[in-house]
């Protein structure tokens, strides 16, 4: 049964009920149109998504795809030292900045990490912080479509994110992204590797409170550990 059925069958006490529970609660004034984006998301991922990936995990030697996760970790050093400058945070932005020339260079393009081995361990640290170090608040909670639960300021900041690697467009790979199938395939699929969960993995009536409640709380902590 999944979350509509459930509704349908018990009505609004159930959501009632959960919201009872104030600590779970986010503010999600968007809430009819991210839950359908939720079961858009569901769908795509159980019937798409982690097939190609378990099918990229059977037949692509695990060196390289950990060769494909550093060169794709290595392009996010660009908009972590941006970030880090802007915040006015110098040691990080040295360290990312560092990290980029190393792995680019003694580590051919990023395929190898050698900064980590030298002691620069990778710290992401994106335009959504950025504008959170600024005052700007999280806003209303957001279920993007593919890409999973955010809020409109780290919306924003995905977008500044993104438009940093294009203009900058370190290695001429940026721009490949989106018109290049094989090249957006490929990164599609280590995006995917990345992230640890599945929404199988919160399957019940209520896996959509759960997962707002995770992330929300997974991000107020990534702001704490930097700030």
């Amino acid at each position: 049964m999944d979350q509509l059925e459930f509704y349908e069958q018990h009505g609004s006490q159930t959501r009632t009920d959960i919201r009872q529970l104030s600590f779970i609660n986010v503010y999600d004034p968007l809430e009819p149109v991210n839950r359908v984006f939720f079961r858009f998301n569901s769908t795509l991922d159980r019937y798409l998504l982690k097939p190609a990936l378990n099918l990229y995990r059977v037949t692509v030697p695990s060196f390289i795809r950990k060769g494909v996760a550093n060169f794709f970790q290595n392009m996010q050093d660009v908009p972590n030292t941006l970030n880090s400058l802007v915040q006015l945070r110098a040691k990080a932005a040295l360290r990312s900045g560092a990290r980029l020339v190393l792995n680019t260079t003694v580590g051919i393009l990023g395929f190898f990490d050698p900064a980590d081995a030298a002691g620069l361990t990778y710290q992401r640290n994106d335009f959504g912080m950025t504008l959170a170090r600024y005052g700007i608040g999280a806003g209303p909670y957001l279920m993007l479509p593919v890409l999973g639960p955010s809020n409109m300021r780290d919306s924003f900041g995905l977008a500044g994110d993104i438009l940093a690697q294009d203009e900058v467009n370190f290695l001429r790979v940026p721009e490949h992204y989106y018109s290049d199938p094989a090249v957006f395939a490929i990164y599609g699929i280590n995006y995917r590797s990345e992230i640890q969960f599945t929404y199988e993995d919160f399957d019940s009536p209520f896996s959509y409170d759960v997962i707002r409640f995770l992330y929300t709380r997974k991000r107020e902590l990534q702001l704490q550990s930097v700030y």
